[in-house]
Parts: structure tokens; C-alpha cells; sequence
């Protein structure tokens, strides 16, 4: 019974996390895949495995895995005497994944101001001045974040 028990909570807790996932805006696939991958017992799983564990399609794994492997949340990797192709999540890739989308601000806060410019009604402007000034508040929050965070990323 309490292996029983520990499985439900396991799969409940997969589950949250594939949710969070998606709610931060990754496709359903990739946050089932990134999940499983970062709650693997090992260092990572294999192709088959993924497919098998999460009753996907091999084309859907692979698709899943080249996106996570392209932004950088995962790397490919070899396993002597396996012709499969196995994955793993990366160690300290969430620090600079969030500075590249805290960067974004900097071009959007630009591009509004940009806009601003060229308003031709006070109304247009009015929300343009919001949106400005809630882009320039987290861009300037986000850089202090990033930079405490680098620092303390060092230690």
C-alpha cells in the first residue's frame, strides 16, 4: 500500500509540474517531456523511455527533445553500449534563460517609446504611457534581479 501511495503522489506531483510548465507558456508535449526528464531517478532517460512513460509518439518525443536541446534546458547524450539517443536536463540554465527573456523589456520599452511618438490621440497615449511605464519598472527590476542573482550564482 505505501508504494501504492508513494506512485499516486509521484504522478500527482508529475502532473503539477507539466502543468506549472505549460501555464509558463511551454506546448503540452515539451512540459511532459522537460518533466519527466527532470524527475528522472538517473541522469537522464532514453528515447524509448520517454515514449514508453509517457505514452507518447517517438515523433513527439523528438520533437519535444530538440526544443528543450535548442533552448538549452537539455543537452543530448550518449550511454555506452545504447544506440539510443538519451537527454538530459542541464545544471545552471535557468539563470540565463530568464536573463535573455529580462533582455526583451529593454526592446519592448524601446519600441513602445518608439510608438509614443507617433500616438495621435491622447487616449493612444494613455496607454502607451502604461504600458511603459509598467515595461520600464520590470526592466530595471529584473537587471537588479539578474544582477543579484549573478552574484550570487558566483558563491
Amino acid at each position: 500500500m505505501a508504494d501504492a501511495d508513494h506512485d499516486r503522489r509521484r504522478d500527482v506531483a508529475f502532473e503539477k509540474l507539466a502543468r506549472v510548465m505549460e501555464g509558463v507558456g511551454f506546448p503540452h508535449a515539451i512540459s511532459r517531456v522537460f518533466t519527466a526528464l527532470t524527475l528522472a531517478p538517473g541522469e537522464g532517460l532514453s528515447t524509448s523511455e520517454l515514449v514508453e512513460q509517457l505514452g507518447m509518439s517517438r515523433a513527439s518525443v523528438s520533437n519535444a527533445t530538440q526544443f528543450l536541446a535548442g533552448t538549452e534546458l537539455a543537452e543530448r547524450y550518449r550511454v555506452p553500449g545504447s544506440r539510443e539517443m538519451h537527454y538530459r536536463i542541464l545544471k545552471g540554465s535557468w539563470g540565463p534563460i530568464l536573463g535573455k527573456k529580462f533582455a526583451v523589456m529593454s526592446s519592448i520599452t524601446a519600441t513602445v517609446r518608439n510608438a509614443m511618438e507617433y500616438a495621435e490621440s491622447e487616449a493612444a497615449l494613455e496607454r502607451l504611457r502604461e504600458m511603459e511605464d509598467v515595461y520600464s519598472f520590470f526592466e530595471e527590476e529584473f537587471a537588479e534581479m539578474m544582477n543579484r542573482w549573478n552574484e550570487r550564482n558566483k558563491r
